[in-house]
């Protein structure tokens, strides 16, 4: 493929007078083409196209960004080998965290698509103005009222029941503006390319396999209620409210030991701008958040919540065996100012607190009753941070960016678990406090109107998130049952990234390329620790390296250009990871394998096709230390269609054209609550969807 987009290259810096025609993919070559290099884009064009049930899996079609499947919903994203907390995903700015310790609601979950206007994504360790971006950065743009009076009815239908519906109404003025929104999706389990229910994933034996009445149940289910509220003090002044809630019922995932029964989320936020603060030039930025998350989690689906579970036989005292409860908030702000000063100038103070509270009840079997302990003991994460970053025109060509920050971060626990941590650490220290720095700096040069390069370096640091410190699981304690705690002694980690990326651009033809690469200290991975009698689950820091990267290709073919039809476009991706651990002389878990995609699009505007096929190599390179598992590599096909008229839009595909099982390398939990199976993507996968707009 390298080749390929090599000679095409050639053929459009030869012939530079070439001629295209207009359509929405011409318009987005330049938006995505105006871009710097490391930053990524999904706009709402391609999320509308695609069968994609949430954001972590939308985003798949972002080079580098891969997702780790649970069940047919809650998909979490993993951004060049970076998971959980090491890649920032913000909502409009917000920071949000899950509740639950499996991660089944991961930040990119607690909102809908009809709510996304695009998603930016920034790759590599050049982020100053958040805390915490290890390697990367996703933010979440919503929509946002326009002038005048506009609205969007959506509705989808795909195999399995799949439902998708939403309605949203916008009125804006001179003076204010206001929108309001609502959605409700749903859907039963899906099966794979050998027609077998993603529920049957496990054995006619294992506890934890689903009851025969829950196999062919709901999925999920789920629905969302947005508004925003914008109003203009002055011409240069303007305060924007946003309110969103979220109810997910009854929500299954094979990939862990139990299923959501609740996950209910607030997201409430204010920013308000001011341009030309006091006649200086200079801009004003405020914004303040709070978003709350309740989460409960059961087995009652399954045959481990019976008496007999050979045979999913016999009631309990309780409906469930297993029950958790999880609650989060994140409450935060920050104050930017753009400066005018030797170029474009931000500072900016920021800061947020992060609420972790988890509860589980299960039932012991020697004991024939009920426990209940605290897993998560309402641990308290406080971060304040200062930031600044500049980026100055040194010449015509030549662009000088640079960027720093420091934060301070608290700790600590409200509830006292430290007898469960004494059991396997000397000292237990349940208040601390994290101080450090982050920082990048990165050329740009232009060498010709079309061809333009970067490089830069960046050091950014991360805390380790209140689970790798501070869970507190006790289970039996031996190698097969072992406890789950986290670690208290663990230090930052610290990315020390190089990056170095081409693109170019002519006409409408957009290729980039990026390479990368990483010295971590101090990477936390999950390890298994013995204190002489007992057994547990932990985290440890290492030294890692990861390097790696990827390239785009987005290419409209001349008008009359030898025997293909007008009107004819060439996408394609490529990225590749590549993960070790130093210190134990392994591979890092959890890294995904050379990927790629390649796609023929025939769009005249007003309809358009399109066939696709998708590719990952086997992922041989694994963290034997952790028993993982191999995979296979895979290759699917896609092939979807679209039709406009006026204010009505029809999409419509299939996924999985050859109905091919497969599994992709994230598809089961490592630890530490592995559940033992892998979780297959989808079959054959038939949908359309329609969009009215007014």
């Amino acid at each position: 493929m390298l080749r390929y987009m090599i000679l095409l290259l050639s053929f459009f810096i030869i012939n530079p007078g070439i001629s295209f025609g207009e359509t929405i993919l011409l318009e987005e070559i330049e938006v995505k083409a105006k871009k710097e290099t490391e930053t990524e884009s999904l706009e709402v064009r391609e999320i509308r196209e695609s069968n994609a049930r949430d954001a972590g899996e939308a985003l798949e079609d972002v080079p580098s960004i891969n997702k780790i499947r649970k069940g047919a919903i809650g998909n979490d994203v993993i951004l060049r080998g970076y998971k959980r907390d090491d890649v920032n995903v913000l909502i409009d700015g917000m920071r949000i965290h899950g509740a639950c310790l499996n991660r089944m609601d991961p930040p990119a979950f607690h909102l809908d698509f009809a709510e996304v206007d695009k998603i930016d994504v920034e790759k590599g360790a050049f982020d100053v103005k958040h805390p915490g971006s290890l390697g990367g950065m996703v933010n979440i743009k919503t929509k946002s009222p326009k002038k005048g009076f506009h609205g969007e009815v959506n509705l989808g239908y795909a195999s399995f029941e799949n439902f998708t519906s939403s309605a949203n109404a916008s009125y804006g003025a001179d003076r204010y503006s206001f929108l309001a929104g609502v959605a409700y999706k749903e859907s039963e389990a899906y099966r794979d390319g050998d027609d077998d229910r993603f529920t049957e994933v496990y054995s006619d034996s294992a506890a934890n396999r689903y009851k025969p009445q829950h196999e062919d149940g709901t999925a999920y289910e789920m629905l969302t209620g947005w508004t925003k509220f914008s109003i203009k003090p002055s011409y240069s002044q303007n305060m924007e409210i946003s309110y969103s809630r979220q109810e997910g019922d009854d929500t299954m995932y094979p990939y862990l030991f139990m299923d959501s029964i609740k996950n209910d989320t607030d997201r409430l936020s204010m920013d308000y701008d001011i341009k030309n603060f006091a006649g200086s030039g200079n801009d004003l930025k405020f914004q303040v958040y709070y978003n709350y998350i309740e989460h409960d989690m059961s087995d009652e689906r399954r045959c481990s919540s019976q008496t007999d579970k050979t045979s999913c036989t016999g009631d309990m005292q309780r409906r469930y065996s297993m029950l958790s409860e999880a609650r989060s908030y994140t409450t935060g702000g920050k104050i930017e100012s753009k400066l005018d000063l030797m170029g474009e100038t931000y500072i900016g103070v920021d800061f947020y607190l992060r609420n972790w509270n988890v509860r589980n009840t299960m039932f012991k079997q020697m004991m024939s009753m009920y426990q209940t302990q605290i897993t998560m003991p309402d641990v308290d994460t406080t971060n304040v941070g200062i930031y600044f970053e500049q980026k100055n025109n040194l010449t015509d060509r030549l662009t000088l960016s640079y960027g720093l920050r420091a934060d301070r971060t608290n700790m600590d626990t409200g509830e006292n678990r430290d007898a469960v941590f004494q059991q396997y650490f000397n000292t237990v220290d349940t208040d601390q406090t994290d101080t450090y720095g982050s920082g990048n700096i990165k050329l740009d040069y232009k060498f010709t109107d079309s061809f333009s390069s970067f490089i830069g370096f960046g050091h950014t640091v991360r805390i380790p998130d209140p689970q790798e410190r501070y869970m507190s699981f006790e289970r039996m304690g031996t190698m097969e049952k072992p406890d789950r705690v986290g670690n208290p002694d663990l230090d930052e980690v610290k990315n020390n990234e190089l990056d170095w990326g081409v693109k170019y651009k002519a006409g409408a033809v957009l290729l980039k390329g990026q390479v990368f690469y990483s010295n971590i200290e101090d990477y936390i991975v999950l390890r298994n620790i013995y204190n002489g009698s007992d057994y547990a689950m932990s985290y440890k820091n290492v030294n890692a390296t990861m390097y790696g990267g990827e390239a785009s290709a987005r290419v409209a073919f001349p008008r009359d250009f030898y025997f293909l039809p007008n009107d004819l476009y060439l996408l394609s991706s490529i990225s590749y990871t590549r993960g070790k651990n130093d210190t134990d002389d392994t591979d890092l878990h959890e890294i995904p394998p050379f990927r790629g995609s390649i796609a023929l699009r025939y769009d005249n505007g007003k309809y358009f096709g399109e066939i696709e096929g998708e590719f990952a190599d086997e992922q041989t390179r694994v963290d034997e230390q952790l028993d993982e598992e191999e995979t296979s590599g895979w290759g699917i096909a896609n092939f979807k269609a679209g039709y406009e008229y006026k204010k009505i839009k029809l999409f419509a595909g299939v996924s999985n054209l050859f109905d091919k099982k497969y599994y992709e390398h994230l598809s089961y939990f490592r630890h530490p609550f592995s559940s033992g199976v892998k979780v297959p993507e989808p079959g054959r996968t038939l949908y359309v969807n329609l969009q009215y707009t007014f």
